[in-house]
């Protein structure tokens, strides 16, 4: 069996074509051959065949055609498993061109990195022949096909720029200066075609054409984008200029050996190009919801400012999933920043990160020699911003403490663009785009349940169901702590479990479970806090109702109304209350009902007293 998409979409199995006829049975299986051996939500597929206006019948639809693919693929090695609430394509990696394109690609770009360019061409060479014409040509493709067809065709002309970097290294400028200037007429404003066509035509003594190819570049960079050409193309054509002796074509081919010394000399035409960094952390398969704060986020990522970078802030009550959202929408976006996705803890939950040490972590990620990387952090962050200059990159800054810490971590140029998520809101630079999560509905936290404990499970005890959504806030890290629970405690139903839940004084206990514990986020939050707002927070306990308002707090901690009303203010600030401002007077102040069990426990372990009791809901 073999599935091809590098071109259009084939599958055969020895001599016989299986290709289905439907294009909607083709795009289907083109999504569950990119995304082989995982599970590619149903949500995703109705999304992907019918646009964001599905028809009524398309889950029906939906199972006809996976009945369809399965009937066409037969008994063999591949096969498509149901999933809750998805599909799976099961199937050997090496069946998929795509897979051994990638595979070939690395195994060049180690050949080169190892300086073998010789290897490094012939297994780059095998790569491109795997293409047939442009991914998925015979596709109509809706949003997340096109991002799959977007990252093939960027692995493709990556795997160019390698080959031609070898190339190169061989010696071989004179063959490739036509290919070259084909390239460029396809792709105007590829900068590392016209860099590489620069060197292949000044090392064949023609340096006149090459500073033209820089002008013309420069001019259409400036006419279009209003943009000069990268410091490093710059920096190319200043070595064209001075006539650079690194500019020289090799007089021998270096030849690897195993004792780390070489036969013959090179001279250094094209450097290895420095790693594409992927640091993005792994997605959450089964995230539910948020398809509001999801579309919002692409639609920034995609869409990029003209003249600054893109800045995207999220917040939320601890245990809310800001950092589960962020990533999931940097995975989804990261086809728009080829040029890498950079990742960074900025540690809040424990001890801040250092941005200098941060720094230094996203240069060496870069290809930066440590011993170019300078000592001090502004220093740093130039060379940080010099770098992201002309490049796309992401970058995701998780639990961020504020200002001071994000600034300098920030680029400075259009392109890129930056997710923080952060438990306060802190003063980004302006244009900055801000999202706050909180709760999920009662619908999405039935469907969150579902994907981790199974829908038919779920359909067995709806209102048990019901019941302890309600008694988890619709939070979403409390609900993944009882699905936890229902998935790993043998014969535990939801009815049980639920009445576990319904006493307030062990409902954090019940929810306590090894890296999915709402009290252990509730107390990281707190730590943050100052004593005044500690205080508080922890009187809270004491509210018979989830509701307060500033006379209420000025009663409770004996002060002024202006006093309460700004520490009302900070608990707000840090996700701890929701405030819902009134069109006259003071606004309302909401804590969640398990951050005021929390408290209550807090306030409990301050005083060195038994459980208090409260009346009201819980």
């Amino acid at each position: 069996m073999e599935f091809q998409v590098l071109g259009s979409l084939h599958v055969r199995s020895g001599t016989r074509d299986l290709t289905p006829g439907a294009a909607k049975i083709r795009a289907l299986l083109a999504m569950l051959v990119l995304r082989h051996n995982q599970i590619v939500p149903t949500r995703d597929l109705t999304d992907e065949l019918w646009g964001d206006r599905p028809p009524a019948t398309a889950l029906p639809t939906l199972h006809t055609y996976v009945y369809k693919l399965r009937k066409l693929l037969g008994d063999g090695p591949a096969t498509i498993i149901t999933k809750p609430y998805g599909y799976l394509l099961v199937t050997a990696p090496d069946t998929i061109d795509a897979h051994r394109f990638d595979r070939l690609v690395a195994d060049g770009w180690r050949s080169l990195e190892r300086d073998d360019p010789r290897h490094a061409t012939d297994a780059l060479t095998k790569a491109l022949a795997l293409w047939r014409g442009p991914a998925l040509t015979d596709i109509t493709a809706g949003e997340l096909l096109s991002a799959h067809i977007t990252r093939l065709e960027e692995g493709r002309l990556r795997a160019l720029e390698l080959r031609l970097a070898a190339d190169l290294r061989l010696g071989r400028h004179r063959q490739i200066i036509s290919e070259l200037k084909e390239l460029i007429a396809t792709h105007p404003l590829h900068e590392d075609f016209h860099a590489k066509l620069m060197t292949a035509l000044y090392q064949v003594g023609r340096r006149g054409e090459a500073l033209q190819v820089y002008q013309n570049l420069r001019r259409i960079l400036v006419g279009r984008l209003g943009l000069e050409p990268s410091p490093a193309l710059s920096r190319l054509q200043r070595q064209l200029l001075t006539a650079d002796p690194r500019l020289d074509p090799p007089t021998t081919t270096t030849t690897p050996t195993t004792t780390g010394t070489t036969t013959g000399t090179t001279t250094a035409t094209d450097p290895s190009p420095p790693p594409v960094p992927a640091q993005l952390p792994a997605d959450t398969p089964d995230l539910t919801g948020r398809h509001q704060h999801i579309t919002r986020l692409h639609d920034l990522l995609t869409n990029p400012a003209p003249t600054t970078p893109t800045i995207t802030c999220l917040t939320g009550m601890p245990g809310a999933g800001t950092t589960t959202l962020a990533v999931h929408a940097a995975h989804r976006a990261r086809t728009a920043y080829p040029d890498g996705q950079l990742y960074a803890d900025l540690g809040a939950a424990t001890t801040p990160a250092d941005p200098a040490d941060v720094l230094t972590g996203f240069l060496r990620a870069t290809g930066t020699p440590a011993a170019d990387i300078p000592t001090g952090r502004d220093e740093r962050a130039k060379l940080f911003r010099t770098w992201c200059s002309g490049r796309r990159v992401l970058i995701l800054l998780d639990d961020a403490t504020g200002a001071a810490q994000i600034t300098p971590l920030l680029p400075g140029t259009p392109g890129c663009a930056v997710i923080i998520t952060a438990a306060t809101t802190p003063n980004g630079p302006p244009g900055t785009h801000h999202l706050h999560l909180g709760p999920l509905t009662p619908d999405e936290s039935l469907h969150l349940l579902a994907a981790i404990i199974g829908p038919h499970r779920l359909a067995a005890e709806r209102p048990a169901a019901h019941r302890l959504a309600a008694l988890c806030g619709h939070l979403p890290l409390a609900l993944r702590a009882a699905a936890a629970r229902l998935t790993t405690g043998p014969g535990l139903t939801l009815t049980a479990l639920a009445d576990r839940l319904t006493d307030p004084a062990t409902r954090l206990t019940e929810l306590a479970v090894p890296d999915l514990d709402p009290r252990t986020a509730f107390h990281t939050a707190y730590q943050r806090l100052t004593h005044p707002e500690r205080g508080l927070f922890r009187l809270l306990g004491l509210l018979p109702t989830p509701d307060i308002t500033t006379g209420q707090a000025a009663a409770l901690l004996g002060c002024d109304p202006a006093h309460a009303d700004h520490l009302l203010a900070r608990l707000a600030a840090h996700s701890l209350l929701l405030t819902h401002p009134a069109p006259t007077g003071p606004p309302r102040h909401t804590i969640h009902d398990l951050l005021r069990l929390y408290a209550r426990e807090r306030l409990q372990a301050e005083l060195h007293t038994p459980a208090l009791t409260t009346t009201g809901p819980h």
